[in-house]
């Protein structure tokens, strides 16, 4: 049965101690600040227990149970929180977020989720008069979707009509492309004779050889290496920003993965006045696109990451990139891509088995978590066996190392996960025949592989650990768009019909748990948070229906109605 929506109703203690009597009356234990009563509270403990209610002291949970079992703990001045039947769940986590840093501002063009290029273009008329970026007044900003574009190679033409005085640079929706202008070009140096990094692509007229406007991967340093930084404003407005914005989809943790000195300053703004309401595990990106950056890159880091920890922020992470994206043809795979030109991808490898193993075996030493972004069956495989190497070198450590997106993994390579104890970090909004990505997919994979992409299942089912993350901005960030496509392998916002690989399916419990207790562990805070028990901090997001209720097309259809941190209400 499918569980009406009904408010919250807070009651005062007075009238919850009513049905007890006088003469009944409990002995008082400890006066709760907070009681939610009344819910379907899923615990996610080690026995995966139901309770009815939860009592809250100092934002600590300080009693999980039945409803009854609440008295001892009401006060006269506990506040009771009658949820009417809502499910209670520990608050979700995103594993992997660009959120923090990455909400553009009003003086930013936003090309996200415009369905088609010609809307595309009209949004840019209106962009024209976006400035606020040093002298040239750079016009920036992005989310522009790959497969709007023939071959995902937008053009600079409509560019220059548009903005011919003006550099002008939008990175794609999958955050590994970027859309310029001539102006832009011409200011970085980029012209026809331009080489292209070894691990990027400047896009080509076929006629001409002249840069076409689309740069990949690390080729799109060359202009974002020239663009002035945003304002300090700016990137505390986006922090406020992505703070909400987790808030309101019930995201009480995040590992925001990639961050610069001048973004991180922007957060530990927001922390130092008061407003960061989030448990954060901070991934920089010392080593950046060079390898040769490591050195004086880590040390760099590792001397200031201790002045940026604060009591909810840990910045002890680093992201390193093994490749770059599919659809371009950028990820290095073990047998060839479809279409000829692009071989194996195999040059697109960010750096050697001999780099990885002496870069993860480093890091691991000095305590860090490594965050890996891998994509490509090959590239998959080239961070296990870097993780064996560091394995072998160092032993079993507790930095819960984790690899991101994942989208092709060998058969041999799904339970290295559980063996090396390497989080397997999915985006499960991925993992649906979305029409728009199979017209770039196929020709590149070919059916069966593609048939093969996001083996969340296989990996649990061989002992990985399966955690969610959205990677927005790519997409959504909601967690229960994500764990519904997970439960169905459909399109969740049609429910069409069209399945990417039914044996992939996950169960409902697996998918929370991903977005729970296995995202707490990944930020070495299982013992904190990630599930409802007596002594973890109280991070709670309350549902509208019970989500083992509803059928699993209707899982994102359940709205958020509270986000509750350390006690606190956050969002509602």
């Amino acid at each position: 049965m499918v569980m009406p929506f009904r408010p919250a109703i807070i009651l005062t203690a007075a009238l919850g101690l009513a049905a007890c009597g006088t003469e009944d009356k409990p002995e008082l234990i400890t006066a709760a600040d907070r009681v939610f009563m009344n819910a379907a509270v899923y615990t996610i403990d080690e026995q995966r227990n139901w309770a009815e209610a939860v009592a809250v002291k100092d934002g600590e949970i300080i009693y999980v149970g039945d409803d009854e079992g609440t008295a001892p703990y009401i006060g006269a001045e506990s506040e009771i929180i009658d949820l009417s039947g809502q499910m209670l769940l520990p608050g979700f986590h995103d594993s992997h977020a660009h959120v923090l840093t990455e909400v553009l501002s009003d003086d930013e063009c936003d090309l996200l989720r415009i369905p088609t290029a010609e809307e595309v273009a009209e949004k840019l008329k209106e962009c024209t008069e976006l400035a606020g970026r040093g002298d040239d007044e750079w016009v920036v900003g992005g989310g522009w979707g790959e497969w709007l574009f023939p071959e995902a190679n937008p053009r600079k033409g409509l560019l220059d009509v548009l903005f011919p005085d003006r550099p002008v640079i939008f990175g794609s929706s999958f955050g590994h492309a970027a859309w310029v202008n001539s102006r832009a070009l011409e200011l970085a140096g980029i012209t026809a004779e331009t080489e292209a990094p070894h691990d990027g692509v400047i896009e080509r007229d076929p006629e001409t050889g002249e840069p076409s406007g689309t740069l990949r991967d690390s080729a799109t340093m060359l202009v974002y290496d020239i663009v002035p930084p945003p304002m300090k404003e700016t990137l505390i407005a986006r922090s406020l920003a992505g703070v909400e914005m987790l808030h309101a989809a019930g995201i009480t943790a995040v590992i925001e993965p990639g961050l610069d000195e001048e973004a991180i300053q922007s957060v530990l703004h927001v922390a130092d006045n008061g407003r960061f309401d989030l448990r954060a595990r901070i991934s920089l990106s010392p080593i950046s696109w060079s390898p040769g950056t490591f050195d004086d890159g880590v040390f760099e880091f590792l001397e200031k990451r201790e002045q940026w920890r604060r009591t909810n922020i840990d910045v002890d992470s680093v992201k390193i990139y093994m490749d770059g994206v599919i659809e371009y043809g950028t990820s290095p795979l073990l047998e060839p891509y479809e279409d000829e030109d692009y071989g194996s991808g195999e040059k697109y490898f960010f750096y050697s088995q001999e780099d990885v193993n002496r870069y993860f075996i480093a890091l691991d030493k000095m305590g860090l978590q490594v965050h890996v972004h891998a994509i490509g069956d090959a590239a998959i495989r080239r961070a296990l066996d870097g993780f064996e190497a560091m394995r072998e070198a160092n032993g079993m450590s507790d930095n819960r190392h984790q690899i991101v997106h994942l989208q092709l993994i060998h058969d041999d390579d799904r339970p290295r996960f559980g063996e090396l104890n390497v989080g397997a970090v999915f985006q499960s909004l991925w993992a649906y025949p979305d029409p728009a990505a199979m017209e770039l997919d196929v020709p590149m994979l070919g059916k069966e592989r593609t048939w093969q992409m996001y083996p969340i299942r296989s990996v649990h089912e061989t002992g990985g650990r399966i955690v969610g993350g959205s990677d927005y901005w790519v997409t959504q960030v909601e967690p229960l768009l994500a764990i519904e496509t997970a439960v169905t392998r459909q399109d969740p916002w049609t429910n069409d019909g069209l399945v990417l690989n039914e044996q992939e399916r996950v169960d409902l419990a697996t998918m929370i748990e991903a977005y729970t207790i296995n995202g707490a562990y990944q930020m070495n805070l299982d013992d904190v948070q990630g599930s409802i028990e007596v002594g973890k901090r109280a991070d709670f997001v309350v549902l509208d229906r019970n989500l083992f209720e509803v059928p699993a097309s209707e899982i994102s259809d359940a709205r958020v109605t509270m986000t509750i941190f350390d006690g606190r209400t956050v969002y509602e």
